[in-house]
């Protein structure tokens, strides 16, 4: 067996010792659980959490785990630490929330229509100008992904949300990609999870659906074309549907 140099060994995750990786997985544990508690208002805004005292006996963990866990969640905006004050739960409008941790925490609570109304405005200064260079720049291999979400969304059974929203993601995403903006390239994953979240608030109240289709068809249409302008236009359009049923869903909640 030829020898190995010193210090050319690397530790793959699978080879970390087992109380490494425990610790690993207790950490996230804590985070995770924290994290949706957080985002769900068990733990109120502007108030302190339970002592590391009341964690630690709750979660049969160390106050080394749960500290390494608010350290985390301070890093996401979630909390902030003060002296003599413990560990406040900062205002939603310093979260983080696009972080990966907090998108995915996201899933598990009920949909923010605050959020969902901010994303609709990003998506707003985003999306129409990606369609206009997705028309000017997309590839054939581009616009083959363009048209399999489409065409994935024509095929999902309605009454999958989660397969309409796949779909409607991968249509999003693959337009960011066409665009060959590296900017708006690098924020496809992320917009991608905050539009799956956020699909089941807006989506999930559409009363016609197959006018949405048909405005992801118009939007494939004009880039396939390459018609930047009409790309543009029929983008804003597309998006002025989910923003539609932002308001409908806010509604019918107000009178529930």
């Amino acid at each position: 067996m030829p020898d190995v140099p010193v210090g050319s060994a690397r530790i793959t995750p699978a080879a970390r010792p087992p109380l490494e990786r425990s610790s690993r997985r207790v950490r996230e544990r804590v985070l995770g659980e924290l994290g949706r508690r957080i985002l769900s208002g068990i733990y109120p805004q502007q108030l302190a959490l339970p002592t590391e005292l009341q964690f630690c006996a709750e979660f049969g963990v160390s106050r080394t785990a749960i500290r390494e866990a608010t350290k985390m969640l301070a890093a996401k905006g979630l909390v902030v630490a003060r002296k003599r004050a413990g560990t406040i739960v900062q205002e939603s409008s310093l979260w983080n929330r696009l972080d990966p941790d907090v998108l995915s925490w996201m899933d598990a609570t009920a949909p923010d229509p605050e959020f969902v109304r901010g994303l609709i405005e990003a998506r707003l200064a985003i999306e129409p100008a990606a369609a206009d260079l997705a028309a000017q720049r997309a590839s054939a291999s581009d616009l083959a992904k363009v048209e399999a979400g489409y065409l994935a969304m024509r095929a999902a059974d309605l009454g999958d949300l989660a397969a309409c929203a796949k779909a409607d993601v991968a249509f999003h995403v693959s337009i960011l990609h066409a665009s060959h903006n590296p900017v708006f390239a690098g924020l496809a994953g992320l917009i991608g999870q905050a539009l799956a979240n956020s699909f089941r608030l807006t989506t999930s109240v559409s009363r016609n659906y197959s006018l949405t289709l048909d405005a992801h068809g118009e939007v494939l249409e004009a880039i396939r074309l390459r018609q930047p302008e009409q790309a543009r236009a029929r983008m804003r359009a597309l998006i002025d549907i989910a923003s539609n049923d932002l308001v409908n869903a806010t509604a019918r909640a107000d009178t529930e």
